[in-house]
């Protein structure tokens, strides 16, 4: 948290940030002002003075405790908002009554939304991500019942997540979603309004791996630039996006490992922002060495999995879910989100791409192939907590023998022999 500033002209209880970008994040700082004025983008970055014309002035202020923070659009205005709330602060302590904030002190519910989103838009987070915090946080102005935001309270909240269970969405979507509008609001000086009872409970299932027997006859199915793809994916846990983007000069044959970059061209970097490295078997490396053969020369982007014109393809899912009809293997009781039928063709919802990272995950757990922190790199989480998921679906390869020959067990088939020979009496 930024230091106090006691800024001449205004009471130090009020603080003047920026929100700025650091090193790829997002962080506040204090805002520099010289001779009572505001130093126009230039902010302290640990103790040390920064230019940064990005970002929004925001004003701090503890009241009962509790930090609040305002956003403040108009730059020319930041000292004269923190002067105001500097003198109705002081008023407050005093024990004096003071008219209601001009409506210019306070900011619009949508107005937060729409200065949130400018601060998070690409590239600052992935397109995906952006437009699923848009849905969220604009759904949250259009139902909020508040027009300002420092009006929003905890039934607000609950009411939000009330609509979310009401258009359909189910309570881990429904949590996530909160999550979001907490942040807007915690970014607004607004925190802890949802009690721990209020947020939405649900269950975080164990991760779904394909079996032995399944990936056996589906690879059976497969044509051989299919087979290596999806090879590809088994045994590096690649995200789609990583796989999608990956070029042979990520591959290293020499040492047996795959690496995830950056691909600045198409805007392209690593979940986390982190680059990292995967082994991969002495199998996978040379189905690959044959796949770049069947490849010549006609591939202009030196792509691993490309397109037939060499772009990034997007339809590897597709193509999954399209093997796996044709082979037979559709379960024949789901139905995609858009109502198709798994028996009418490649919608089953059982064969999906990040199975094969549950896959990977899980089956080197088991195997003890690597401990669980090793495994957190490989899949390249930012927690430990994102790894330990893993951990539920792994089955002892012994474990089945011992319950067999438990005395529990034992019992049951001696109770299972005995009450047939008595029911028919």
């Amino acid at each position: 948290m930024p230091k106090p500033q006691n800024h001449k002209g205004y009471s130090c209880r009020v603080n003047i940030l920026k929100y700025v970008k650091v090193a790829d994040k997002w962080r506040f700082a204090p805002a520099q002002t010289q001779n009572n004025k505001l130093k126009q983008d230039w902010v302290l970055v640990d103790g040390n003075p920064e230019r940064h014309a990005e970002g929004t002035y925001y004003i701090e202020w503890y009241e009962n405790g509790v930090r609040r923070r305002q956003s403040v659009k108009d730059a020319s205005e930041v000292l004269e908002q923190a002067r105001r709330k500097a003198i109705e602060l002081d008023a407050g302590k005093a024990g004096i009554e003071i008219a209601e904030s001009e409506e210019g002190e306070r900011t619009r519910v949508r107005d937060a939304v729409t200065t949130y989103l400018k601060e998070i838009e690409p590239p600052q987070r992935e397109p995906k991500t952006y437009t699923a915090y848009k849905h969220c946080l604009e759904l949250f102005a259009q139902t909020c019942r508040k027009t300002y935001i420092q009006e929003v309270t905890r039934e607000d909240l609950l009411g939000f997540i009330r609509k979310l269970y009401e258009l359909g969405c189910g309570p881990r979507t429904a949590y996530n979603r909160a999550v979001i509008v907490s942040q807007l609001l915690k970014l607004n000086g607004i925190a802890g309004l949802l009690h721990k009872r209020d947020w939405p409970k649900y269950v975080d299932p164990i991760r779904s791996i394909y079996e032995p027997e399944e990936l056996t006859t589906f690879f059976a199915a497969c044509q051989p630039e299919e087979k290596t793809l999806f090879l590809f994916y088994l045994l590096t846990g690649m995200r789609d996006k990583e796989v999608r983007y990956c070029t042979w000069r990520d591959i290293d044959s020499r040492n047996h490992s795959v690496r995830v970059t950056a691909k600045p061209q198409w805007g392209f970097k690593p979940k986390n922002k982190e680059e990292r490295a995967i082994p991969i078997p002495e199998s996978l490396v040379v189905e690959l060495k044959a796949h770049k053969e069947r490849q010549g020369d006609k591939n202009p982007n030196n792509l691993v999995f490309p397109t037939a014109t060499g772009e990034p393809d997007k339809k590897h899912e597709w193509k999954l879910k399209r093997i796996a009809y044709k082979a037979g293997m559709n379960c024949g009781r789901c139905a995609s989100r858009h109502g198709n039928k798994c028996s009418d063709g490649e919608y089953c919802s059982n064969w999906f791409l990040h199975k094969f990272r549950h896959t990977f995950a899980t089956r080197n757990l088991q195997d003890h192939v690597c401990d669980i922190r090793t495994l957190q790199l490989w899949l390249g989480h930012n927690d430990l907590a994102s790894t330990m998921v893993y951990l539920k679906a792994v089955r002892n390869k012994d474990v089945a023998a011992r319950v067999n020959g438990s005395e529990l067990a034992a019992f049951a088939t001696a109770i299972a022999h005995v009450i047939p020979a008595h029911a028919g009496q």
